[in-house]
């Protein structure tokens, strides 16, 4: 699986590997990761990561908006989630709504997810866009 983030690419063939690569974090304490396969660059991955928090969004293929995970749990409704990591827009923190954040573990093990299936986990729920 090739991983893009900090403005760096790798390879990562499996969990252990996929794991350490996704707890770095950049100078402003997030990360923003594009996981796909090694010879295409669809289905993808990207994971935003600010603190313990995480949003993830899924895309099929090129043509397609995506699907961005469910979340929101032990957030209040209605608000929001500020992310924070190098390059974000604007600078200061993308606003993201709480019901698609979700804790870091969370990605992670849909990160390990599409790693061995190439697929979106089918045990989070999906929005389509």
């Amino acid at each position: 699986m090739r991983i893009e983030g900090h403005r760096i690419g790798w390879e990562a063939h499996d969990e252990p590997a996929l794991e350490a690569i996704l707890r770095r974090r950049d100078g402003r304490g997030g990360a923003l990761f594009w996981l796909s396969d090694e010879a295409r660059s669809f289905p993808c991955l990207a994971l935003r990561v600010s603190g313990d928090s995480s949003d993830i969004h899924y895309f099929p293929h090129e043509e397609h908006a995506g699907f961005r995970c469910l979340g929101g749990q032990d957030l209040p409704p209605g608000g929001t989630t500020t992310l924070v990591f190098e390059g974000c827009d604007p600078g200061y923190g993308e606003e993201t709504p709480n019901e698609f954040v979700v804790p870091f573990a969370t990605a992670l093990a849909v990160a390990k997810e599409f790693l061995r299936t190439r697929q979106m986990a089918s045990w989070v729920q999906w929005f389509e866009l």
